[in-house]
């Protein structure tokens, strides 16, 4: 009988054989197998993913299928549904990015606020002149969603010196604790923050959540970040506010479609800076959710429940 399988259907963005070896030091007995058209249906027990679509025409096609690790801290790409009712269980990886969105979260402001990435425009041009740019100190920085990856980008704003404003569906104690004061009413919030960073995960209460009415509200010489996620933001009032000038910029790593469309209006402004859904993308980050990945698979074989959404 060939040996069980192990399944990676989706890059892991680590070398294979960094896996394998952290794999082998965990005592996991299994054939890693990085190609699908490799894999033996019969015996393959584990299945890695990503992002990647796991239905029910897919989880059938393993019989012997007894658990899902999804390398992502959003599992809704797996049908969990049909994992209860067939006894798969399902693990994602929560919070292994914390820090590296919270980082580029504020990155993005301070690219905006000293025009970074106009200033080596020029110098690539031959020039040598750039109107002043602003500090970031000073400024009220208001964090939309105040859980982990929002305390830790309030965090490093705090050290900067930027006073805290928060809005969030549930208050804490952490962001009080830096100083930080909430409000209840999500315009007045965006009124008075000069950078409002983006934290709330995307869901049916939270898409076009930042829609026209709250970005009219913001000063004209505010910024918008958004590391989270594109739907929670109306992407056409944000043009319309970005275009005429009645907020001062955007950072933005994420999009209501991804990857960005050739002739997405986006493109066409001057005072937006766009990187490509890579606030989670560092290497400490990839490594580290490889590694629990790994921890998730020897937890389910130890029968410990830790990190099991399904």
């Amino acid at each position: 009988m060939s040996k069980k399988q192990l399944l990676i259907i989706e890059d892991l963005g680590i070398p294979h054989e960094v896996f394998e070896n952290t794999a082998n030091g965990l005592g996991l007995d299994y054939n890693i197998i990085w190609d699908i058209n490799l894999a033996e249906s019969d015996t393959v027990e584990i299945l890695v993913n990503v992002k990647k679509k796991i239905d029910e025409s897919l989880i059938n096609r393993f019989p012997n299928l007894k658990m899902i690790g999804v390398a992502f801290t959003g599992y809704d790409s797996v049908d969990v549904e049909t994992c209860k009712r067939k006894g798969i269980a399902v693990y994602n990886v929560p919070a292994y990015s914390t820090q590296s969105v919270a980082e580029l979260a504020v990155g993005l402001a301070i690219a905006l606020l000293r025009e970074i990435p106009k200033a080596d425009w020029q110098i690539r041009q031959n020039k040598w002149e750039l109107r002043p740019g602003n500090d970031l100190n000073g400024k009220v920085v208001g964090i939309l969603g105040t859980g982990a990856i929002g305390l830790a980008t309030a965090k490093i704003f705090k050290a900067i010196g930027c006073p805290l404003i928060g809005w969030s569906r549930t208050e804490k104690e952490e962001l009080k604790n830096l100083g930080g004061i909430y409000f209840s009413d999500l315009k007045e919030f965006f009124a008075a923050a000069d950078i409002i960073s983006i934290h709330i995960p995307s869901n049916p209460n939270t898409r076009g959540l930042v829609g026209e009415h709250e970005l009219r509200a913001m000063k004209k010489t505010a910024y918008l970040i958004n590391t989270a996620r594109g739907p929670i933001v109306d992407e056409n009032a944000l043009f319309g506010v970005l275009k005429n000038k009645e907020i001062a910029g955007a950072g933005l790593d994420v999009f209501s479609i991804e990857p960005i469309p050739h002739n997405h209006p986006f493109l066409s402004l001057d005072n937006v800076i766009l990187t490509p859904h890579i606030a989670y993308k560092t290497e400490e980050a990839l490594e580290r959710r490889a590694n629990v990945t790994l921890q998730n698979i020897r937890s389910y074989l130890q029968g410990v429940s830790k990190n099991r959404v399904g």
